[in-house]
């Protein structure tokens, strides 16, 4: 007689509900945690792994996977948060966190002023001094640092940070239209989207060009996130035949996005046997917009990932990378540690070589930068869980 194979059970709906919410968090993490890495080593220049994050093999960056999750997870929260407490506790929890992650962003972007502010003095030639706005906080540094509290002005890396607050603190509203009312969510979410280079002069800034990221375009990409979580019936298809198109559809979207992306980091490739102006209809992908085939290639790609964690592997990955998982897990803390890793690491790199560094630097580089990101991360994390842990004894014992 063959073995029989014996199945977990749990008891009772809830216990059942607590391991799938809490394997889901765990992909979640695991996701957002690789996400924020790829962030940290984009953000140097001259990096040797910036070669082989997921930016040079899809037409979407770190960015998207980002802001898709932070509106999965922010649905989740309120969920989790409504169900014990009620409605109003799960706004008002949305509202601390769009708070804390203002606080964040000024934090974030005067790090980055005054690292930038040392990098000048020292004569680094890093090209992030430019990028972290220190030469118009030297010129003008109270100006500047008003600027950057007014949302005016966004220094390296911390340009995502105002539009995810914003996002976060819009959440509710958007929450209870995207539950009631799916189609009409996407139907608004999308004409927004259509509509946000027009509406992008609306924003206070510095810049001509205004916000890095237009957030009447991601607002898109949040969007769909938060209706991943709130609405997963609405969003996938229930009938077999239609998960086998998806399936399909998502593998030709992917592939074809790969070739696409290939060749816009090679455009000698083309430029001998294309037209100038077929190439000028698909590159370049602007970001700031969130161009329609960033969009594509996300969700194709999207559709494969959700497959595989639907499977469980993205779940076993979970379990050899806890560091990574940490990261994810509490990914303000670490976002904001991953920006000045960025500029440390670009500005030691460049100040050893005296300019762009070799690859051997600047492999070395990149090595202390994650280094730097799991040790810390992983410690901030268990530092965290362990006082969430005490503080339940202690209620338990009271």
């Amino acid at each position: 007689m063959g073995r029989k194979q014996f199945r977990p059970v749990c008891i009772g709906k809830h216990a059942c509900e607590r391991s799938e919410q809490q394997q889901r968090r765990t992909e979640v993490d695991l996701i957002r945690g690789i996400a924020l890495l790829f962030i940290v080593v984009d953000h140097v220049n001259g990096s040797v792994l910036a070669d082989y994050t997921i930016r040079n093999f899809t037409l979407f960056d770190a960015a998207e996977v980002f802001v898709f999750l932070a509106g999965y997870s922010a649905g989740a929260a309120y969920l989790a948060m409504e169900a014990r407490q009620g409605a109003s506790a799960a706004s008002k929890r949305l509202h601390r966190r769009s708070w804390e992650i203002y606080k964040a962003f000024v934090l974030t972007g005067v790090l980055m002023l005054l690292f930038g502010f040392l990098l000048a003095m020292c004569k680094v030639p890093a090209p992030a001094v430019r990028a972290t706005e220190a030469p118009a906080f030297m010129a003008q540094p109270i100006e500047t640092l008003f600027q950057v509290i007014g949302l005016a002005r966004q220094p390296f890396v911390s340009d995502v940070l105002p539009m995810y607050a914003v996002f976060i603190g819009l959440a509710p509203l958007a929450i209870g239209w995207a539950r009631k009312y799916p189609l009409a969510f996407v139907c608004g979410s999308v004409a927004l989207w259509i509509m946000a280079p027009a509406l992008l002069p609306l924003l206070p800034s510095s810049e001509p060009r205004g916000w890095s990221f237009n957030p009447f375009a991601w607002q898109l990409m949040f969007g769909m996130g938060l209706l991943a979580r709130l609405r997963p019936d609405f969003v996938l298809p229930q009938q077999n035949i239609a998960r086998w198109a998806c399936t399909i559809g998502a593998v030709v979207v992917t592939m074809a996005c790969m070739a696409l992306a290939y060749l816009w980091m090679r455009p000698h490739v083309y430029e001998a046997w294309l037209p100038a102006w077929l190439p000028s209809m698909v590159f370049p992908l602007p970001k700031q917009s969130l161009a329609f085939l960033r969009v594509l290639s996300f969700l194709g790609l999207a559709w494969l990932v959700y497959l595989a964690a639907r499977a469980g592997w993205v779940e076993r990955v979970a379990r050899f990378m806890g560091p990574v998982v940490q990261i994810g897990r509490h990914s303000l803390f670490c976002f904001v540690l991953g920006a000045v890793v960025s500029v440390t690491i670009e500005g030691f790199t460049y100040g050893i070589a005296g300019g762009r560094p070799t690859r051997p630097v600047a492999l070395g580089g990149d090595l202390v930068a994650v280094a730097i990101l799991l040790v810390v991360g992983g410690w901030y994390g268990r530092r965290k869980e362990a006082k969430k842990v005490a503080a339940k004894s202690a209620i338990v014992t009271a």
